[in-house]
């Protein structure tokens, strides 16, 4: 008999252990909890707002929706992305680097982030820590030729060529059908003062079926670098009109005058730096 009644007690143990741990398991939401769960269904809101304000055009709108999503979830990356990507859209890239500056801080391995900031940093004229980021984007994502392209931009602003051809040399190893990559390298050849390099780089560029004016306008500007005014000539005035091509023909003799530094610095200043990096 005490046996039995021992099994009975301890038969209740266990089923008085099992209706605690339940207990425990259906406890109501803390007011915390509550609070956080409100306050992120509100920041999702705010976002998909913001997101929807910016494909619409305004962006001074949007960047303001997105600030309020970054107060009230600090520590989170998103918000902040989302503003450095809509203040550079409207060149407001002291604000946009600081933004990114950020956001790298809660997501330092985000490659996209990394390219972003960049670019931007490319916008104020800070090469050597566009490079840097460049570099880390390339660390985060190796197959990404946006990050080799746009280091390769940055060590020319800086005027370190040879290091810029490596870097789109190695890009082109890893994304061969990047359009700036091949672009950019030949344009890095013409700063280097490799005008024979250059040109045979372009030919090949503007023979291709998707070749751009651009690509045309490249290939008569390292004519006119390497002296072969009749060819620059004509490749210029497939796309252009009479009168700009001899525009074009005065600029280039112009730039043959000048002292490789001078030039080059002329050159970089027709590149703008956002366009040469861009997706």
């Amino acid at each position: 008999m005490a046996q039995r009644i021992r099994r009975i007690v301890l038969a209740g143990m266990v089923i008085g252990a099992w209706a605690g741990l339940a207990g425990c398991a259906g406890m109501p939401p803390t007011a915390g909890q509550i609070a956080e769960e409100n306050r992120d269904s509100q920041v999702a809101q705010i976002l998909r707002v913001a997101d929807t304000t910016r494909r619409g055009g305004d962006l001074v709108s949007a960047a303001g929706l997105y600030r309020r999503a970054h107060d009230m979830t600090p520590e989170r990356a998103l918000p902040l992305i989302a503003l450095g990507d809509t203040l550079a859209a409207l060149g407001s890239y002291p604000d946009a680097a600081q933004a990114y500056a950020m956001a790298i801080e809660r997501e330092p391995a985000n490659a996209d982030l990394r390219y972003g900031y960049g670019r931007t940093l490319m916008a104020l004229n800070r090469p050597q820590e566009a490079a840097e980021q460049f570099r880390a984007a390339i660390a985060a994502s190796p197959k990404d030729g946006r990050a080799f392209n746009g280091l390769g931009v940055a060590l020319d602003q800086a005027g370190d060529h040879a290091a810029a051809q490596q870097a789109y040399g190695d890009g082109l190893k890893v994304a061969p059908d990047h359009p700036g990559l091949d672009n950019n390298l030949a344009f890095s050849m013409l700063l280097a003062g490799n005008f024979a390099d250059a040109v045979f780089r372009l030919e090949q560029i503007a023979r291709q079926p998707q070749a751009t004016a651009r690509n045309r306008q490249n290939l008569a500007l390292a004519y006119g670098l390497a002296g072969d005014s009749a060819k620059a000539a004509a490749v210029a005035g497939q796309d252009l009109g009479e009168d700009e091509v001899k525009n074009n023909l005065a600029a280039y003799a112009r730039l043959r005058r000048m002292a490789a530094a001078e030039r080059n610095a002329e050159l970089l200043r027709l590149r703008d730096p956002r366009i040469a990096t861009a997706p």
